[in-house]
């Protein structure tokens, strides 16, 4: 398994020492079936508030640029929902619930920057929820290129427009983070919109990995399973050691991409 170098890195395919953090958070709602509620969140500590949204299925969504966009390296490591920080130290932290359908919003008061601070040192109180359907991104519409599985990937590798349009808002995904405590696999949401959701690409009638150097030139052999009906897995080794796996289901007009279980391999 390749792993990332340095003191802190998270590959997927993403403290704090303060005497007084404060959360205000505000949260989504969609027609999907909700999550059980969030009850006394005022004033809980965050931490707290942070086991039971897990406990109750919600999901950290990630920020691809959390490190350098926040300064805040182990924080981005310890607590993956960690979105952006501003100038007067405050951050924004981002959930989605389990059907991908609503978002959670905590912005964190008090939080120094650096590297090395780590937040489970940190008092960290929510003193507010609220909720927010998840933003659908406007694009072209666009037809089903075929409900055929394997027709289906190959437009969907070869043709910007349909993996915009045939990949689901959040996605669900295991990430792999590497930091002063070792490495370790831990559950969250990537945005749909991410360069990197799907890396895969189909030309000249084969596909290929597309890695941080452009697309290799050598076909990329892949492998498809379906575990039910309306759900496929699409996998591959890459080299000697990297690979990944792509979860798609068919919902009422076509496939969507709806997952990345398996962020590296073997």
């Amino acid at each position: 398994m390749k792993m990332a170098h340095g003191k802190f890195a998270a590959i997927t395919l993403v403290g704090l020492f303060a005497p007084a953090c404060l959360v205000f958070a505000s949260v989504a709602a969609s027609g999907s079936t909700p999550p059980k509620s969030i009850d006394a969140a005022k004033d809980r500590p965050y931490p707290l508030l942070r086991k039971r949204l897990i406990l109750d299925g919600w999901l950290p969504v990630q920020n691809a640029r959390c490190a350098e966009e926040t300064g805040r390296a182990q924080a981005c490591n310890r607590w993956l929902e960690l979105q952006r920080c501003g100038s007067d130290e405050r951050c924004l932290m981002q959930w989605g619930d389990g059907d991908g359908a609503k978002v959670m919003q905590v912005e964190v008061a008090g939080m120094p920057a650096g590297d090395d601070a780590d937040p489970l040192q940190a008092h960290v109180t929510a003193v507010d929820t609220a909720e927010h359907p998840v933003e659908v991104p406007t694009t072209t519409a666009a037809r089903c290129p075929s409900l055929d599985f394997v027709q289906f990937l190959r437009s969907f590798a070869s043709t910007a427009g349909v993996r915009q349009a045939f990949v689901m808002p959040l996605v669900r995904a295991t990430v792999l983070v590497s930091d002063a405590e070792g490495d370790r696999l831990e559950p969250a949401y990537l945005r749909g919109d991410r360069a990197d959701v799907f890396n895969i690409a189909y030309r000249a009638g084969a596909f290929h990995h597309v890695g941080v150097d452009g697309i290799d030139t050598d076909p990329l052999s892949l492998q498809i399973r379906a575990p039910s009906p309306d759900v496929r897995e699409v996998g591959y080794l890459y080299g000697t050691s990297e690979g990944r796996s792509f979860e798609f289901a068919r919902r009422k007009d076509c496939w969507y991409l709806t997952g990345n279980p398996r962020p590296t391999g073997p």
